[in-house]
């Protein structure tokens, strides 16, 4: 009994012990009458959009609701509202409905297409536990109040991605400001910012002021820094513009900057030493000012933590120096690109741990060092485009497993496509125009697994097009222009699944953007580790014009170019179902035959050029049915007949038929008349109706045709009969044998 009275104690004490620590779980997680009533006329004023899964009924809690959180005590800490697409219609939020919810501490209202003023906002002073509020992508305009400096707890204001205009208050960053974070990248602010009215928000953080119109002078009026910085945006407009367009002085003395983003100011001078040995600064882009000066010119103090370097399109000059792999040796992310660097590419690259290296556009000279394409690279974007390079196209030894992107074009690579492609199985863009590469398109090539993007035009290359091309199903755009190819299209080419059905690539997204460029960004983890967008050139060159097609992602982009060469034969009517296809250029080969009727189903074609061929007969009617064709070209050929005029084809100029004597219509100056114009198929129809008048009014034409009647019937009569019966078959042959042998005998008697 005293055993199990005392089990019996524990087991109260134990018990009485949960009631008081987790007093909690007798307490009814969810909202007040009026808090559920806010709720629900939240949710009415956005459609049904926020808290979709919230009735405010008793069997329905609030604390489980989409987009809300609540603490231990069941009030509401956190309301997080974010579309993934904007509604269509505005939303006009009742402020004082988030007021009830005075527990509140991170209001967030993302994508939502809130419109009206910032004014109403202020009214969350009034809750004193906020710390976060974020407005990111809505349609909010006018000035930005001075009054949000009243929340005094707000640790986090981010306006970014709005229409607001006018200068920022002063009184938002007092020094009793708590504010750690602030973003306002992507408005319409204006006016002069004197870079002092933060010199008193200690606890400052990260700041993020890209993208606005306003002149931003981080110079005068003289200011010391109370704050010390991780992260600083201040890219895409006028910095320091009366202060000589110098990098901002007071980043000296950031000593726990992480990442420092200056793009796009219009800087110049020197990049100062410290920025690349700051024992912090992991991230430093610096593209698209006019800093000029050697890059490096300054001896090593201290140690680089540098990650990530973008520093293209200035105007730094000189040679990289060869021990660059020493000095900077943590770098991922490289990106020299659109400079006046020249000299050879160090070989101290192969020191780091790179992933992306992009010296474009420079005027970069010897070979590419083999240090750089080694077994165990980690290199997965690699382009040396538009350089002075000389060698091979890629070092022998060159085992880069990780590629994905190669861009050599515009150099003076010599030989053939090196065989060390196939050691890179993720590679995805092959890009090597304009060099003087040579031989055949290897067949390897055909069955690398994953090309999407193969770009070889304006090299020296022959041989036929091979049907092993047929087996890369994920191929999206084909350019082998301006080469010295020969033979035919192979039929087989409906064989590439994107060309016939969208089936979009997990491993970017690609655009086409201003001047025919492809400009793609990768996937959102790549963004994450590289941070940046690349473009390619692209040229789509039509009647000796660069057409732009802006807009359209290469992740759907689907194009064949072809143009230029020695191809014969006729065009393969199976082109016919490539039905995504959006651009086809085969102009300037010696293709006969007419224009495929099946070219109808070409439902995306935007941009077609046939011309400077051989090609006869009349533009099929079918092809007005290509509703999306804005570029056409058929000109230089043996067309003939009535032009169509329906849809988008009476917007085509006369320079899309000339050279083709025998077309006729709008918008060529000959007329189809029926006296002296009647179209080719009518013609070659009535030549042939006349030669068959001509056969029939022969004197003898009957009685040659019984004759040849009797000959045919009599022949099938004969054979039809041997063939069904097997008995008079048998005795037939039995018959033709025995006569055969009696003439062998004749003729051995004579011999």
């Amino acid at each position: 009994m005293d055993a199990s009275f005392a089990n019996k104690a524990m087991i109260f004490l134990i018990w009485l012990m949960a009631l008081t620590f987790f007093r909690s779980a007798w307490v009814e997680a969810g909202c007040s009458n009026e808090q559920n009533r806010a709720l629900l006329e939240i949710r009415n004023s956005t459609h049904g959009l926020a808290f979709a899964d919230f009735d405010g009924s008793h069997c329905s809690s609030c604390c489980r609701a989409h987009g809300i959180r609540c603490n231990a005590d069941g009030k509401v800490t956190s309301i997080y509202l974010r579309m993934q697409s904007a509604p269509s219609t505005t939303w006009y939020p009742n402020v004082t409905s988030f007021i009830l919810f005075d527990e509140l501490e991170v209001l967030g209202l993302i994508n939502m297409n809130i419109g009206g003023k910032l004014q109403p906002f202020c009214e969350l002073r009034r809750l004193k536990n906020l710390r976060r509020l974020n407005l990111w992508n809505n349609t909010l305009e006018g000035n930005i109040p001075s009054c949000l400096g009243m929340l005094e707890n707000l640790e986090l204001l981010d306006l970014s991605l709005n229409f607001f205009h006018g200068n920022l208050p002063s009184s938002i960053f007092s020094n009793q400001s708590k504010i750690e974070w602030f973003l306002v990248r992507d408005n319409k602010l204006e006016g002069v910012l004197p870079f002092s009215i933060f010199a008193n928000a200690s606890r400052l953080k990260y700041l993020q002021l890209s993208r606005n119109a306003w002149e931003v002078d981080t110079e005068s009026p003289s200011w010391v820094p109370t704050f010390q910085l991780t992260d600083l945006f201040m890219t895409n407009y006028s910095l320091n513009k009366k202060n000589g367009n110098v990098v901002p002085s007071f980043i000296s003395n950031q000593s726990l900057l992480n990442v420092l983003d200056l793009s796009g100011n219009s800087l110049e001078g020197s990049i100062p030493c410290h920025l690349f040995f700051n024992m912090h600064i992991r991230v430093l882009f610096l593209s698209g000012n006019k800093i000029e000066g050697s890059f490096l010119d300054c001896s090593a103090n201290g140690t680089s933590s540098l990650e990530w370097l973008d520093i293209s399109h200035n105007y730094v000059n000189g040679s990289l120096p060869e021990t660059i792999g020493h000095l900077l040796p943590r770098l991922r992310y490289v990106r020299i690109s659109s400079n006046a660097i020249e000299g050879n590419i160090p070989r101290s690259f192969g020191k780091m741990p790179l992933e992306v290296l992009d010296l474009s556009s420079n005027m970069l000279s010897g070979t590419i060092p083999r240090s750089l394409t080694r077994n165990g690279t980690l290199l997965e974007f690699l382009d040396l485009s538009n350089n002075k390079l000389l060698g091979e196209m890629l070092p022998r030894d060159s085992n880069m497993t990780m590629l994905k992107f190669l861009h050599l074009s515009g150099n003076h690579l010599r030989g053939v496509i090196s065989p060390t492609i196939s050691n890179s199985p993720s590679l995805a863009i092959l890009d090597i125009r304009g060099n003087d590469l040579s031989g055949n398109i290897p067949k390897w090539l055909y069955d690398h697994p994953r090309l999407v993007a193969v770009l070889l035009s304006g090299n020296h290359f022959e041989g036929h097009l091979s049907r092993r091309m047929c087996r890369m199903e994920r191929l999206q755009v084909f350019d082998v222009s301006h080469n010295r190819l020969s033979g035919g299209i192979p039929s087989c080419i409906d064989n590439i699944t994107f060309w016939k059905q969208r089936s979009p690539s997990p491993t970017y997204s690609n655009y086409f953007t201003e001047n025919g460029r492809i400009n793609y960004v990768f996937q959102e983890n790549d963004i994450m580790k590289f941070g940046f967008d690349r473009q390619i050139l692209m040229s789509l060159v039509i009647k000796n014009r660069v057409y732009n097609f802006t807009g359209l992602p290469l992740l759907l982009m689907t194009g064949i170019d072809l143009s230029s060469n020695q191809l014969t034969g006729s065009i393969p009517s199976e082109m016919g179902e490539l039905s995504q296809l959006q651009f086809l250029n085969l102009s300037s080969n010696s293709l006969t035959g007419s224009l495929p009727i099946s070219f109808g189903k070409l439902r995306s074609m935007e941009s077609l050029d046939l011309s400077h061929n051989k090609l006869r007969g009349r533009i099929p009617s079918e092809l007005v049915g290509l509703t999306s064709l804005s570029i056409f070209s058929v000109a230089c050929n043996n067309l003939s007949g009535r032009i169509p005029l329906e849809r988008q084809f009476s917007t085509f100029t006369s320079q899309c038929y000339e050279g083709n004597p025998k077309l006729c219509g709008n918008p060529l100056p000959r007329n189809c008349s029926t006296a002296n114009q009647l179209e080719p198929e009518h013609k070659e129809q009535q030549k042939d109706e006349k030669e068959g008048n001509r056969m029939i009014d022969h004197p003898n034409f009957f009685f040659y045709a019984f004759v040849t009647m009797s000959y045919a019937l009599g022949f099938w009569a004969f054979f039809g009969i041997l063939i069904i019966k097997k008995n008079w078959r048998h005795k037939y042959f039995n018959a033709v044998d025995g006569y055969i042998e009696s003439l062998f005998e004749l003729f051995s008697k004579y011999r």
